[in-house]
């Protein structure tokens, strides 16, 4: 507060105060966001496991009568064009793109709009890379070894052609200069196996 130390009870009013007027307030009672959003959810015969934050967060300050507090739609409508100009991966990194439009910090341990318990490691769900196994690694070290024993094969083939075709030619190829230029893999795999 400024450099200026509060006492308790001051601090306490003044928490009261700001908490007696939010700027959007919550209108679903004792509802939390996980029933509101199942209820929207069954409403909508949605198959869909869940509802955008923004969109959960609208619906969570919507009056009994229907009625939209204008500062809420304005919020939203913004929620909507930002995760429209956005893109995914994005919006899933550190702040999402309720709190961008809020301009609110995102707490670490919470995710907002989404109720109590829900955590950003369980709702940013990233998919874990999965490691081949022996047996996919040995197939995968069989086929190119394979494929390096063919490549020998034509290799050898083509040098006992072209030593046997005893036809003297002019071009570049016909020189003694000339090697045959194998990709630089090819012949890496090829030391390897030796």
């Amino acid at each position: 507060m400024n450099g200026i130390t509060l006492s308790p009870n001051e601090e306490t009013k003044n928490s009261m105060k700001r908490a007696s007027k939010p700027a959007y307030p919550y209108k679903k009672g004792r509802t939390g966001y996980a029933r509101l959003q199942q209820r929207i959810l069954a409403e909508e015969k949605s198959d869909a496991t869940s509802l955008p934050e923004h969109v959960l967060w609208k619906a969570a300050r919507v009056g009994k009568d229907g009625a939209v507090v204008e500062a809420v739609q304005n919020v939203y409508d913004e929620c909507e064009t930002l995760s429209q100009t956005v893109p995914s991966t994005e919006v899933q990194d550190c702040r999402s793109v309720l709190s961008r439009v809020l301009n609110v910090p995102e707490y670490s341990g919470r995710v907002r709009g989404k109720g109590f318990g829900v955590t950003p490691s369980s709702f940013y769900k990233k998919p874990k890379t999965k490691n081949p196994t022996n047996k996919e690694v040995m197939e995968t070290l069989a086929e190119l070894r394979a494929q390096v024993l063919q490549l020998q094969i034509e290799n050898a083939r083509y040098r006992e052609e072209r030593c046997a075709s005893e036809a003297k030619d002019t071009s570049d190829r016909a020189s003694i200069n000339y090697q045959p230029k194998f990709p630089e893999v090819i012949i890496y795999v090829i030391m390897k196996l030796k």
